[in-house]
């Protein structure tokens, strides 16, 4: 049986700081000015609760289903849904909150943005959020 270690030490992942899980960057298409990801969610380290100024595609590549929330302030929605086998992909719209957990040992996947990931682009939760939707702290970091 495959382990969240063995994931770790073959495509050498490493921890991505504040939002959690591990990552290593795959590349950037130049053309398009889009980056890509491997992303390994565990039991105990996940992508906590955060928000991105550009979209971001999720493709699910093995391991067990994971959940992913999705919140829209301005319409004050909550939305789940499940990335597996038969759910293989999403699409995070721009500014809506987001998190994703393995609903097992490990989920893998492939993320993509455009532009290319940097650190202006990511906004933590903050405090008056838990007042309208309290909810939403069980999707912050292990």
């Amino acid at each position: 049986m495959i382990t969240a270690s063995d994931i770790l030490k073959d495509y050498a992942l490493a921890p991505l700081e504040g939002e959690g899980g591990f990552f290593r960057f795959i590349c950037e298409f130049d053309a398009l000015g889009a980056g890509s990801i491997f992303y390994l969610a565990t039991e105990d380290s996940f992508s906590s609760l955060h928000k991105l100024s550009v979209g971001e595609t999720w493709v699910f590549i093995a391991g067990s289903p994971a959940l992913q929330l999705t919140y829209d302030e301005d319409a004050d929605e909550v939305r789940t849904s499940t990335l597996d086998r038969d759910h293989e992909c999403s699409f995070v719209q721009p500014g809506l909150w987001q998190a994703t957990r393995s609903t097992g040992p490990w989920s893998l996947f492939m993320t993509m943005m455009k532009p290319r990931y940097n650190d202006s682009m990511y906004t933590a939760p903050y405090d008056s959020l838990f007042h309208k939707r309290p909810e939403l702290r069980r999707w912050l970091g292990a």
